[in-house]
């Protein structure tokens, strides 16, 4: 071979080499591009699901599939999420429920009854024309008459009485007037009443102002939507907010708190675009049923750790980083929240042996057999987990562990892994919970007057809107009516000389005689 073949064969070798490493470098960017692809159909299928799909977290119901908690189940190589069997049949059974028997009575007795007796127009028989005797009177039907809201003009007036006797002799005259109850709010013919129906129209009953404008309208005593406003800012602040801060000095005397954050707007706040409403509940077992709402200028660890102060007890959240660092709190992670991972990571077309699938269904065990439990006293809850949940939340995390996946699959996986420690901590006691439901329960109840209101105008209205729905939120949970709760606190705490705040909180046996 010439000098010139040789070089032209070592150009053709580099060049071969380039084309080899170039070819890689491709092969290397299709398959990021791939995964890429992937993760953005999962995504699109994530998203059109959110907004398209059923909205409640459950599963269909397959017969055949066992409890995945077998340990031989655990030993069985994994499917991933794309894959799904061909010949699946799956069945969805639903449970009729049945109708409870003397509901109808039952509701209709705790009504107050008025009776309307029918007469025949003659007594006389028409056969011998003489008079008839009554020999029976039947119920013959019950029907709920539905009686429309009104206002009336209460009119207060004051009697005042003179001594004439002092006044004939020429001595100074006493005079002694009668005592007129105070109204919640001066220079304002707003009543309790009055005041309290605005608010469980919009916080009970999610009305925002602007609508109930019309509603008063229509009832004769127009009230504009800035006098509402105005009257719940102004009685929060005389009144309900020394009492909620009673409220929050017994919720920190519970041993199980729960905590939750949600957006909430304040119009008028220049420097951010949103603020946060926090919630803080007591637990499910504890000795009093709280739900405190505080507005915070941030989702930081800050609200939070202000809030809450000294406390050293248990704290329910999801796994939210603004939770970590609170001193001297043992953190219980959320079953929910994992189990919610694993129900998002399902692929469309999912199968019942899925590894997303598998999660979720392994956090329903979970909860069924907590569920079990939960007749029994606090300690016989902690000695039964320690031998039934324990060893299944144990496998469950052994099985995350076990895993390796990407998107969200990955997500949820991690997820869980990262919550391992808080989760376990729900063994140390049995007044624990496997999820911070109850958090977001009473979060919801904002979320769902927020959809109707938008927004707060200024910070005085925002902290109102903590402050009122904080009332009510544990009014409810004490078995109050919240009107009727809203009302009393109107009506007696404007006269409230020496009498403690305590005697006005929900549980107070007075409260509850009056407010059910």
């Amino acid at each position: 071979m010439s000098i010139k073949s040789e070089k032209q064969f070592e150009v053709i070798i580099e060049k071969l080499d380039q084309l080899l490493e170039e070819n890689k470098q491709l092969k290397t960017i299709i398959a990021q591009k791939d995964d890429e692809l992937s993760l953005l159909k999962e995504q699109n299928e994530f998203l059109i699901q959110k907004l398209y799909g059923p909205k409640r977290e459950t599963l269909k119901n397959n017969p055949n599939q066992g409890n995945l908690f077998n340990d031989h189940l655990f030993s069985e190589p994994e499917q991933t999420g794309d894959q799904s069997d061909e010949d699946e049949v799956i069945i969805t059974t639903e449970r009729r429920r049945k109708k409870r028997k003397g509901l109808k009575n039952q509701q209709l007795s705790s009504l107050p009854a008025v009776d309307y007796i029918h007469e025949i127009e003659s007594c006389t028989c028409p056969t011998c024309k003489e008079a008839m005797k009554e020999i029976s009177t039947q119920l013959i039907r019950q029907e709920v008459k539905f009686i429309p809201a009104r206002v009336e003009n209460h009119r207060h007036f004051q009697k005042t009485y003179a001594c004439a006797n002092c006044e004939k002799n020429g001595t100074r005259t006493p005079f002694a007037k009668a005592e007129i109850p105070r109204l919640p709010l001066n220079n304002t013919a707003a009543s309790a009443s009055l005041i309290a129906e605005t608010m469980y129209q919009k916080f009970e009953q999610k009305v925002p102002a602007y609508r109930q404008e019309a509603y008063w309208d229509l009832l004769g005593y127009p009230i504009p939507r800035h006098t509402i406003a105005n009257w719940h800012i102004k009685t929060s602040q005389y009144y309900f907010e020394a009492l909620v801060a009673v409220m929050r000095q017994e919720l920190l005397n519970q041993k199980v708190l729960h905590a939750d954050e949600t957006t909430f707007k304040v119009l008028n706040d220049k420097d951010r675009q949103k603020s946060y409403m926090w919630l803080f509940s007591t637990g499910k077992y504890s000795e009093r049923a709280i739900h405190i709402f505080k507005l915070g200028p941030s989702r930081g660890g800050s609200v939070p750790r202000d809030f809450l102060e000294e406390y050293t007890g248990y704290l329910h959240s999801d796994g939210f980083s603004g939770y970590n660092n609170l001193p001297g709190m043992t953190m219980i992670a959320c079953l929910a929240h994992i189990r919610r991972k694993f129900y998002d990571a399902r692929p469309k077309n999912y199968s019942s042996k899925s590894v997303a699938h598998k999660g979720v269904t392994l956090c329903n065990e979970l909860f069924a057999l907590d569920k079990s439990l939960k007749d029994l006293t606090v300690s016989e809850r902690y000695d039964q987990r320690l031998v039934l949940v324990k060893p299944k939340l144990e496998a469950f995390f052994d099985w995350c562990e076990s895993l390796t996946a990407h998107g969200k699959l990955g997500t949820a996986i991690n997820y869980a892994l990262n919550q391992k420690e808080r989760m376990m901590n729900v063994l140390k006691d049995g007044r624990l919970v496997l999820s911070n439901n109850l958090a977001e329960r009473g979060i919801k109840s904002l979320v769902m007057g927020r959809k109707n209101w938008l927004f707060s105008k200024s910070f005085e209205g925002a902290h109102a809107v903590a402050t009122i729905l904080s009332l009510v939120e544990t009014a409810k949970s004490n078995g109050l009516h919240p009107r009727k709760y809203l009302d009393y606190l109107l009506t007696y705490l404007p006269n409230r000389q020496n009498t403690p705040l305590e005697a006005y909180l929900p549980w107070n046996p007075k409260v509850q005689m009056e407010c059910r």
